[in-house]
Order: C-alpha cells, then structure tokens, then sequence
C-alpha cells in the first residue's frame, strides 16, 4: 500500500472537541479498511494566508494538522469525497509519498558516511570522496 501524507485545515471551534472527532474519524476509515495510520501532528491554530470561503461561512483561522497513514487508492478516494463534504474542513490534500520502502525513505547524506560506503564496495574497487571547492 502507498504511503500518503494528509495536510488538513479545520475550521476553527471555542474547543478542540471537533477537531479531535475529525481527526479520529479519519482515522478509523482508514484503520477499518485494512490501512495503517503512521503519525499524526498538530500543527495549531494559524492564520490563514487569506480568507477562505467553505460552506457558504468565511475563515481567517484555521487548525492545522498533518496525518501520515498507508492506505489504497480506493479508501483515499472515499477518504477526499468526506473530507470535500464535511462542514468542519477548510481545505485538505493529500500527497502520495511513495509506494516502495526505498522512495519513501530518505537516502543517505555521502559526507560522513565513507566508512558504510567502503564496506560495501567489492574488493578492488575504490571511493574517491568529492573534492573541495577552495
């Protein structure tokens, strides 16, 4: 299953009980159709770059927040169709990350890593490191 990351704006209430529920129904559609929700972080109450029109209310703050689950494109289709019709969402859009482990994982910086990179080359072969600028 692809990896896919969700920004979401929430519209902003006195207390954080509909955006808990929001976040928590997202959740469980994912969970209850087979995915995995890796992380989620809150981001907070922010203003928004600009005022935002969304079910005929206007917004200049938002609650943000970033969910990162495993799911197929199917759940992320029915995943989107809530959001777009839920009163609470400002606006939303998920990114898909990666489908292999190696897209998904960052690959690893060449200085300070000489020592893992000359284990692994064969025998008789040889790692020249990048020369300096000055």
């Amino acid at each position: 299953m692809p990896l896919y990351e969700l920004f979401c704006v929430a519209a902003c209430a006195p207390k954080s009980a509909p955006l808990q529920d929001l976040v928590r129904g997202t959740s469980s559609l994912i969970l209850q159709n087979g995915g995995a929700v890796r992380g989620m972080q809150n981001w907070g109450r922010r203003a928004l770059p600009q005022r935002a029109r969304r079910h005929q209310l206007w917004h200049t703050e938002g609650d943000h927040f970033l969910l990162h689950f495993d799911t197929n494109p199917r759940v992320l289709a029915t995943l989107t169709a809530r959001l777009r019709a839920d009163p609470r969402v400002i606006k939303y859009t998920a990114l898909k990350l990666g489908e292999k482990l190696d897209e998904i994982t960052p690959k690893a910086e060449l200085a300070g890593s000489y020592g893992l990179l000359e284990s692994a080359v064969p025998s008789g072969g040889t790692i020249n490191p990048p020369r300096s600028s000055q």
